[in-house]
């Protein structure tokens, strides 16, 4: 039979090398092959679009028309619809656009809304007329 190898507890031991602290990726003598893929939080603060905030408020406020703010929701996405675009163009971007598109849901939720009053109103005039006419 043979005998298993006996461990050697002092071959590869280099005392001159460095090891990685606790919570350190890498040694420091090695130095990284490829850059960072994500830009530094502040960096990437620096170039987001100054009404990207503004237009997806717009947005959020168009769409609320459908759980009940009627009115409110249309008018609040119109305005901040507009002003999202404008910081957008002020600050030489492209066209904002959620801020496009809640500007053009709030103007569109809102002449409905305005269309469905016209149209409820008409109807009411007309059926009291009718049960004038009738009775």
């Amino acid at each position: 039979m043979s005998a298993a190898p006996t461990p050697n507890p002092g071959a590869g031991f280099d005392p001159d090398r460095t090891h990685p602290q606790p919570g350190q990726a890498f040694p420091p003598d090695v130095p990284r092959t490829h850059p960072t893929s994500h830009p530094a939080p502040s960096d990437r603060r620096a170039e987001e679009d100054p009404g990207k905030v503004l237009g997806i408020v717009s947005l959020v406020a168009s769409l609320s028309t459908f759980i009940g703010f009627n009115v409110v929701g249309p008018v609040i996405g119109i305005i901040t619809g507009h002003m999202a675009r404008s910081r957008s163009k002020a600050d030489g971007r492209a066209d904002n656009e959620m801020g496009r598109w809640g500007l053009i849901l709030g103007i569109v939720f809102l002449a409905l809304l305005a269309f469905g009053w016209m149209l409820g109103i008409s109807a009411g005039i007309v059926g009291g007329m009718v049960s004038l006419l009738g009775a």
